[in-house]
Formats: C-alpha cells, sequence, structure tokens
C-alpha cells in the first residue's frame, strides 16, 4: 500500500519539529493523525504518540549522559516544566533523571581515580613503572632494553 509516508526519511527531525507531539507531526507529514496512526501501526507497531514518546525518551538519556542538566534536557525535548519531564522519564525509565546523573557522576569519579592512579604508577616517559627486576618479559619490552 503507497503512501505518502513511505517517502518521508527525516522522521527524527521532523519528530524534534513537531514537539514530539502526534498531531503535529501528522500535520508536518502532510496527512491526517489518523493516517499517521495508520501508518505507523503497521511500520512500527505502536501508536504515533508512543513511538514519539520512546524517540523523545531515547533522545533525553543521550542529554544527559552528554552532561546536560535536567533544566537544559527538559527545554531542549519541549517540556514546559522540567518536573513533567521529571516524571516522564522516571515512568518510562523506572529511575529519575537525578539517579541517572548520580550515576553517571559516580561512573566518572571512579574513572578519575582510575586513570589518577594509573598516572601514579607511570614514570615520566608515561610507561608503568615495573619496579626493579620487574620488567615486562615481552619481545617489545627486551628491544627497549627492559626484559
Amino acid at each position: 500500500m503507497w503512501s505518502r509516508l513511505s517517502n518521508v526519511t527525516n522522521w527524527t527531525e521532523l519528530a524534534e519539529a513537531a514537539h514530539y507531539n502526534a498531531k503535529r507531526l501528522a500535520d508536518k507529514c502532510g496527512v491526517s493523525l489518523r493516517q499517521l496512526e495508520r501508518y505507523l501501526a503497521r511500520v512500527a507497531g505502536r501508536t504515533p504518540q508512543r513511538w514519539l514518546t520512546e524517540l523523545r525518551q531515547k533522545k533525553s538519556i543521550e542529554l544527559l549522559w552528554s552532561g546536560h542538566s535536567i533544566k537544559e534536557v527538559s527545554y531542549q525535548l519541549g517540556y514546559k516544566q522540567s518536573s513533567h519531564f521529571s516524571r516522564d522519564f522516571k515512568r518510562f525509565y523506572g529511575v529519575a533523571p537525578s539517579e541517572v546523573l548520580a550515576a553517571d557522576a559516580i561512573l566518572r569519579r571512579r574513572a578519575i581515580r582510575h586513570v589518577a592512579l594509573r598516572l601514579e604508577l607511570a614514570d615520566f616517559d608515561g610507561r608503568p613503572e615495573w619496579g626493579a627486576g620487574a620488567a615486562p618479559s615481552t619481545a617489545a619490552g627486551r628491544e627497549r632494553g627492559e626484559g
């Protein structure tokens, strides 16, 4: 069944431009909401609003992980209030966005500690210190005179 929607290739951009609203997306595609509903049910197996919500929440996690604040993310995704974003995020993922940011911060701190520890163990030229007589026994190490 041919449809004008079959030719649409920039779904993500259209969804963002429609502020993740199914009616606005249908308008941008030049079809009725009902046509969009039938098309997405056939192609994606979900309602337009459900598909848009999933797309919006996937985008939210990307933005949070890239260092944006909850307020910035809620604004970029078209929420009028960050509390509405937080509620939708928790409903979708099962945890609050603040918990994701806290977990991300913990992981970053662990990574920073790990890098700092590696730097403490490295000598001035950036290679690990092997200690007296504990040089690696690799061929590369022997070529450098380490083993």
